[in-house]
């Protein structure tokens, strides 16, 4: 079942994902325990080579803080509290995919569950390239870009898209998945900008912390 769950989903994800919602379950890993079997190893990766997660953050070319400053502080502890809750994170991803195929896969008539069904096999298989760049950040001491994930994670749902939504031609089908992307990090980045007004309106010190001047 495993390697055939992983030839599928890097060959034909959209068909190996039809052939899930036509009831074929026992061919296929689950969409979810996939999603959670490869997070899961991928964490097990970076605990068992002593890599965490801003080191990898750092590797993949997102410029450091000046040391000692209060971004730098600020960075250490938000990527301690993602490394510390990976799964979380990652699953809080999961709705706002979803909620985006809803959106520009209309014509497909697929409930949420439905739809969830794709984003969790791709979120999950995309996920092996980290495990990748953990790896040989640990051999090599360089890893891949974090815009290379970006566009892998693109890519690899946007061919699913083009494959399971047969309402639409392929390709409007894999550009309709382009855009679900897109919306994705749009929504992430509206989250975020919420969550640092909520914040600096709780806690003014945290305006200190994030402040350039810090720098």
């Amino acid at each position: 079942m495993f390697p055939r769950t992983l030839r599928d989903l890097t060959l034909r994800p959209g068909k190996a994902t039809q052939e899930y919602l036509n009831g074929n379950r026992v061919k296929y890993y689950g969409p979810v325990g996939y999603f959670f079997f490869v997070i899961s190893l991928y964490l097990l990766v970076m605990s068992a080579l002593d890599i965490s997660a801003e080191e990898l953050v750092k590797a993949m070319g997102v410029p450091p803080s000046k040391p000692g400053s209060g971004q730098e502080q600020f960075n250490s502890d938000m990527f301690s509290w993602i490394n510390d809750n990976q799964r979380l994170v990652a699953f809080l991803m999961i709705p706002f995919y979803v909620l985006g195929a809803k959106i520009f896969f209309r014509k497909q008539k697929l409930n949420f569950i439905e739809h969830s069904i794709l984003v969790f096999y791709s979120q999950g298989h995309v996920q092996w390239l980290s495990i990748l760049a953990v790896i040989t950040l640990s051999l090599f001491g360089f890893s891949s870009g974090f815009m290379t994930l970006i566009f892998a994670q693109v890519l690899h749902y946007s061919f699913g898209c083009s494959q399971l939504y047969g309402a639409y031609r392929p390709w409007s089908a894999f550009v309709r998945g382009v855009f679900v992307n897109v919306f994705f990090w749009v929504c992430f980045f509206i989250v975020m900008s919420i969550s640092i007004g909520i914040a600096l309106a709780t806690n003014p010190a945290f305006l200190e912390q994030i402040r350039p001047k810090n720098n």
